[in-house]
């Protein structure tokens, strides 16, 4: 009978020597996984694994304690959410360990991972991580999604509710499916009635019943019938009075859906002036006068043109802003022949060496006013122009100086300008390398996603190495960090002349790594290239004292490349330039290793 699989079986194999076969099938699983015995220590894990935690890779070995992997990871920084908390992060993370909840936690780079721990038959535990970035960004952007469209619906009914009118919107079966309180307050004998669902003939005879609408009963139905066809059919504004002297205007307009929207205006006033505007046109000539003299007081310039687009009217200080066309503005002149005279005099220094397009836009704008225009006169002053349409189809405009505005303006857009290349030169040092004054690894994964998208979209070749210094640790230790920040930036000059070219990249890939990205390379010339950086470090003879590969500083490179014709991406890339270079170490180290076909 088959026993469990738990970790102290898995201990026996390694004492068999059966460990290599099941180290190659866990090394083919596409998630990190690792086992712990019961006491909590490390008995095998995957390279999956490792990767996970490359930086202190080396530390991860049979024996170790899961609580000393999380104190690791903490040192090495590779645990974002526990700064600042890192003693309560570890208590709480042990005490997760094993109970078998998925556990999702947040990587270095943004990326996420759900950990699943087991507990095994011996009491050991099983753990395995999955990437789950896309998901949790998925997630997160539903998220947004949610609330931008609920934020969306609060304010469009808040909109609604703020109407100063009654609103009303009803469904393709003339039921109600929204209204505002306004609505509510037009028509309170019925304000109860007003819920989403009732019908609107049925709330038409609620308001008759209740003596809210002025018809004899005799001639209800008829008049329903009347408004249901209004309704429908008819795009002008209907109105009717209430039993209580008010007089509404509706409006109803059709919906996509086949319902119709509504809008309800108290026009009880507007009837009532209308019985004074008789009176009102005899006052109109004294107040035409007054007018006369209101705008003679602005302090802005006012004209008034005629439907003919001739000068009807114009205050002193119009003609003070217009002092070089000032003996033509007379009652009668035209605006164009106006326009015509500035232009003569040199008045708009905007329509130099462009004087009739500039005309013919002058008097589309004047003509067709669409919103307030910006006008330059000599001196660098500038004039705000406001015109609008009379009921008579005359054009009414006011020019208000806006110089000091306009200049402040121009002294704003100036230090943004100079606030933008400060902020241009800022990017560029965040994209470079503090220690060698190549690019960084922000910019080179910004590269890669751009050359990524050339592959796919243009079909080019992309080749990729990945070095890696020979023993820098033992450099370090032998030199000094000082010294070994030195050799740093002695192989990064030695890789950066190897790969010139403008389109190549040499950038810092973390610690003693280098990433060199190449794009428009194939097979041939990658392999070419990255021997001559091995044989160009060699040659750079850079004393070591500790390597195990030559009395020199050398490196290791793994080389990888892709192109369309393979069904790829820019993370199997770098995975295999990464394979490569790990095989190129385990071969001794000093020399260049290619990976298996394109990626």
């Amino acid at each position: 009978m088959d026993r469990p699989i738990d970790a102290t079986a898995l201990r026996a194999t390694e004492l068999r020597g059966d460990e290599p076969a099941w180290q190659a099938l866990i090394d083919c699983l596409d998630c990190g996984l690792a086992v712990y015995d019961a006491g909590g220590r490390l008995v095998l894990c995957n390279d999956d694994f490792r990767r996970l935690y490359r930086p202190i890779a080396a530390h991860i070995a049979p024996g170790l304690h899961f609580e000393d992997l999380l104190r690791l990871a903490l040192d090495a920084g590779l645990v974002p959410q526990a700064v600042g908390d890192e003693a309560g992060w570890v208590a709480r993370r042990a005490e997760q360990f094993g109970a078998g909840a998925p556990i999702e936690r947040r990587m270095p780079g943004g990326r996420w991972r759900r950990i699943t721990e087991h507990r095994l038959a011996d009491g050991g535990v099983l753990s395995y991580s999955i990437d789950i970035t896309e998901s949790v960004r998925q997630r997160q952007a539903l998220q947004r999604a949610l609330g931008d469209a609920q934020q969306s619906r609060d304010w469009l009914e808040d909109a609604i509710e703020a109407l100063p009118a009654g609103f009303e919107l009803w469904d393709d079966q003339d039921r109600l499916v929204l209204s505002n309180s306004e609505l509510a307050r037009m028509y309170p004998r019925i304000a109860a009635a007003l819920q989403p669902g009732a019908n609107f003939q049925s709330l038409v005879r609620t308001n008759h019943a209740a003596g809210g609408l002025p018809v004899p009963a005799a001639e209800i139905e008829a008049y329903i019938e009347q408004r249901r066809t209004q309704r429908q059919r008819s795009s002008q504004p209907v109105e009717h009075d209430t039993g209580d002297g008010q007089r509404y205007r509706v409006y109803h307009r059709p919906t996509r859906q086949g319902g119709l929207v509504g809008v309800r205006m108290d026009v009880t006033e507007l009837h009532r002036e209308r019985a004074a505007a008789e009176q009102a046109r005899r006052d109109a000539e004294a107040a035409r006068l007054q007018l006369s003299e209101g705008i003679e007081a602005l302090p802005d310039g006012f004209a008034l043109f005629d439907a003919n687009d001739r000068l009807v009217v114009c205050n002193a200080r119009y003609r003070e802003l217009y002092s070089a066309s000032a003996s033509v503005l007379q009652p009668g002149v035209r605006f164009e022949d106006v326009l015509r005279y500035g232009l003569s005099q040199g008045q708009y220094p905007q329509a130099t060496g462009r004087e009739q397009a500039w005309l013919q836009e002058r008097l589309r704008d004047h003509r067709q006013p669409q919103g307030p225009v910006i006008q330059e006169l000599p001196g660098n002053r500038w004039l705000r122009i406001d015109e609008r349409a009379t009921a008579s189809g005359g054009i009414a405009g006011v020019r208000t100086e806006v110089t000091e505005l306009v200049r402040h303006q121009q002294q704003l857009t100036r230090l943004n300008l100079r606030l933008s290349e400060a902020n241009a030169r800022v990017e560029l040092l965040s994209e470079t390398d503090a220690v060698t004054g190549i690019a960084n690894r922000r910019r080179f994964d910004r590269r890669l996603a751009e050359e990524w998208d050339r592959v796919a979209r243009d079909g080019a070749a992309l080749g990729l190495l990945l070095v890696d210094i020979d023993d820098f640790k033992a450099f370090n230790d032998l030199h000094g960090h000082q010294a070994g920040d030195a050799c740093l930036q002695r192989v990064a000059a030695v890789l950066a002349a190897c790969a010139s070219r403008p389109t190549d990249v040499v950038a810092r890939y973390g610690g003693e790594e280098f990433a060199i990205l190449l794009p428009h390379t194939g097979r041939s010339d990658l392999m070419h290239l990255a021997q001559r950086c091995v044989a160009a470090v060699d040659a750079a003879a850079i004393e070591h004292g500790a390597s195990r590969a030559a009395p020199h500083l050398t490196i290791s490179v793994g080389a990888a490349f892709a192109d369309a014709a393979a069904n790829a991406n820019a993370a199997r890339l770098l995975r295999a330039a990464d394979a490569a270079l790990y095989r190129a170490k385990a071969a001794g180290r000093r020399r260049a290793e290619m990976a298996d076909g394109a990626i």
